[in-house]
């Protein structure tokens, strides 16, 4: 995925005349909003019970009705192209869990970070070494990551632990050579 740097990068680069109007091209090519319904769920190859499929279609309503996805299309691909990535906060009652979901809200990619918390162990009789994830969870810090021009390292997690499963992260697919070592 891309650095924290390089969205600042690509951002920047997106307010330049040529590129908005290339990238507004792309995004206006993209969603059409003449349309009652922007996004469908298809879920015809899915092999669940038709009730099961109901209750997941009224939910994907139910998220497009909270970040209010009809009038807001545009501005979310937009922000997802340009990022390459789209991170939300998914709010629940923890009393009333039944209820559902409560809130959907924007996270900044720039502010928050997965943390993987691993041991590693090596077996016996060889050179193999066996890592085991401890813990996943998300660490969100409203200065972001970044400190001047450099990035922070690996080892700085100060900021507010989201659990993973209360983040819903959509990527591009495509990763970032720096980030990733590829």
């Amino acid at each position: 995925f891309p650095s924290h740097d390089t969205d600042t990068k690509y951002r920047e680069m997106s307010v330049q005349p040529e590129i908005d109007a290339a990238v507004d091209e792309i995004v206006n090519a993209s969603i059409c909003v003449d349309e009652e319904d922007i996004l469908k769920l298809v879920l015809d190859d899915v092999q669940v019970a038709p009730n099961i499929k109901k209750a997941i279609q009224n939910e994907f309503k139910e998220v497009l009705r909270l970040i209010d996805f009809n009038n807001h299309a545009y501005d979310i691909y937009k922000r997802w192209y340009i990022d390459g990535r789209l991170y939300y906060h998914v709010v629940i009652d923890d009393v009333n869990v039944r209820d559902g979901i409560k809130e959907v809200r924007y996270i900044d990619p720039r502010k928050i970070r997965k943390i993987k918390e691993v041991s590693k162990k090596r077996v016996k009789n060889g050179d193999a070494t066996v890592t085991k994830t401890e813990a996943e969870y998300y660490i969100f810090n409203e200065r972001g990551f970044n400190v001047g021009n450099k990035q922070s390292g690996p080892t700085t997690q100060s900021g507010l632990k989201i659990a993973k499963d209360a983040v819903v992260h959509v990527t591009s697919g495509l990763t970032d050579r720096i980030v990733t070592g590829k």
